[in-house]
């Protein structure tokens, strides 16, 4: 049996990461991705396919409800956005970028029930 897979290319991340920084720029916040990102999406540990519509999904509800939460966290400050409903957890950072605006680096992304970790959990 042939199971054709979505596959998220460097290019349809870079669409998404530009509509998450359209929402998140209201708040003073840049999303940047990194390669690990990149590659942990497209695992094949996620059972699932994770899809671009998914991660899409996943930004515009964390920004409508914690889009002032997030900012007010400061940099160096870690989370994980979790998906209750895809079981999408993705752990970021915050950093400042040299022009001193605030970075919400996602720094991976994975489909995974019952997700472990000592950080604030996002849910939404």
């Amino acid at each position: 049996m042939l199971r054709l897979l979505e596959f998220v290319s460097k290019q349809d991340l870079d669409q998404v990461e530009k509509y998450a920084d359209r929402l998140f720029a209201a708040v003073g916040i840049d999303v940047e991705f990194t390669r690990h990102f990149l590659d942990r999406v497209n695992d094949t540990r996620n059972k699932k396919p994770i899809s671009t519509a998914e991660l899409v999904r996943l930004f515009r509800l964390s920004y409508k409800k914690y889009g002032k939460k997030i900012p007010k966290m400061g940099p160096k400050a870690q989370a994980v956005i979790h998906d209750m409903e895809t079981d999408i957890n993705m752990p970021f950072v915050l950093n400042i970028d040299r022009s001193g605006m605030l970075d919400l680096v996602a720094k991976t992304v994975m489909r995974k029930k019952n997700f472990k970790t000592s950080n604030p959990k996002l849910e939404v």
